[in-house]
């Protein structure tokens, strides 16, 4: 046990007095978030046909209960953050390595690319890539495990969403596979 928790083992979790604008910016950006996907049920999924129906039927069903749990969350986040009832453990009181902060903002570059290629590559393609790259930059070793890996994972968040829960996920345009 280190020192730091052993003194907030015996004096209990010291809650933080200030609240850094990380956070302030992480609750700001989970509920832009929430509210992104619900503009998106309300738009291009009603209109296409999609939010409506039965639990079986309704491609907007699942999203909207995660956009609901994430709002949720931020609720109680903000009434945390203006508490300032925020306690921060031990790698958030230690300062960052220069390699860490860069490979976080490549984590960021590789999932905005993502979200970029989706229409274009499909969920299948994009995501197989999204993951090797996310395995890359974690450092995942050997590569060619983290390569069936990722493909493995997209077959089977694909057979989940597409088969069982009957969400219409991105397809290819441009002639490419999905």
């Amino acid at each position: 046990m280190t020192d730091s928790a052993k003194i907030e083992a015996r004096l209990g979790p010291e809650p933080v007095h200030r609240v850094a604008l990380g956070e302030w910016a992480m609750l700001a950006g989970f509920t832009m978030l929430g509210l992104f996907v619900h503009q998106q049920i309300l738009g291009p999924l009603t209109a296409a046909g999609y939010a409506e129906g039965d639990a079986v039927n309704n491609a907007a069903l699942f999203p909207r209960l995660v956009a609901n749990l994430i709002l949720g969350l931020c609720g109680l986040q903000l009434i945390q953050l203006l508490r300032r009832r925020v306690l921060l453990s031990d790698e958030f009181r230690l300062e960052a390595r220069r390699g860490n902060i860069a490979r976080a903002l490549a984590g960021l570059g590789v999932l905005l690319a993502y979200l970029v290629a989706l229409p274009t590559a499909g969920f299948h393609a994009a995501t197989v890539v999204f993951l090797f790259a996310l395995f890359w930059l974690l450092k995942a070793r050997p590569l060619w495990i983290a390569a069936l890996i990722a493909v493995l994972m997209t077959l089977a968040v694909g057979y989940v969403f597409e088969e069982l829960l009957r969400v219409v996920l991105p397809q290819a345009r441009l002639g490419l596979l999905s």
